[in-house]
């Protein structure tokens, strides 16, 4: 069983599901694969995502009905693609945190430097949030210095990876960094990125059952379980 706090399983308003059904899809193929819930994330990024906030609300409570028949719980946030404006987007609720929790799933570009990281989520801690850097494999500061993800998670961040990153499907290099942080549990959970029913789909139970025989359960059970829920539990 699991929780997935990232995915753009949410229909019409990103990158990710196109349609209704495409969303339902996705749903029961998580659900196949053990989901217990899910945080619908769909991206806000000035100038390329506007997250629509009437839309986003319409669409998911749509879903939200298809998700009660499955046994699913559905919240909503939000993938932040950091800006100077994110803390007043919060504050005045432009922009969704995780089910209305204080953690906040941000987002930064590849080439982004290791001081702007460690400003945001220095200033969303002194205002009250808790940053959950997205995909952290991704960022080249990041996959030069694993280690800096641990100093980030002792500041009060938490570290989310991909799932398909850790299985490979992202490539070599991201799966050998992954692998450097579930050896040290630099990582705080693991989520699906999902964005399609073919592609980029959901692969969590596969990759699950991967980091509970490299890793084993108790971690695991943190990583898919534990966190995820502290999370929904917060708001």
């Amino acid at each position: 069983m699991f929780i997935d706090i990232h995915n753009h399983i949410l229909f019409g308003v990103d990158d990710g599901a196109e349609d209704i059904e495409e969303s339902f899809d996705m749903l029961e193929d998580a659900k196949s694969q053990g989901a217990e819930a899910v945080i619908l994330t769909p991206h806000y990024r000035h100038g390329m995502f506007g997250y629509p906030l009437e839309r986003i609300e319409e669409n998911y409570q749509k879903l939200d009905k298809l998700a009660a028949k499955l046994g699913i719980s559905l919240y909503l946030g939000c993938e932040y693609h950091v800006n100077s404006e994110i803390v007043a987007n919060l504050q005045d609720g432009r922009c969704r945190t995780l089910a209305g929790s204080d953690y906040v799933l941000m987002e930064y570009s590849y080439q982004t430097e290791y001081s702007r990281i460690a400003d945001y989520t220095g200033r969303l801690l002194s205002c009250g949030y808790i940053p959950v850097i997205a995909h952290v494999e991704r960022y080249k500061c990041l996959q030069k210095q694993p280690s800096l993800c641990g100093e980030l998670a002792n500041r009060g961040a938490m570290i989310q990876i991909n799932a398909d990153s850790i299985l490979g499907i992202d490539g070599r290099a991201a799966e050998r960094f992954c692998k450097k942080l579930l050896k040290n549990q630099w990582a705080d959970v693991i989520a699906s990125d999902a964005h399609g029913r073919e592609e980029r789909r959901s692969h969590m139970a596969k990759c699950q059952k991967s980091v509970e025989k490299a890793y084993g359960m108790t971690y695991a059970d943190r990583l898919f379980m534990g966190n995820p829920l502290r999370i929904i539990n917060n708001g």
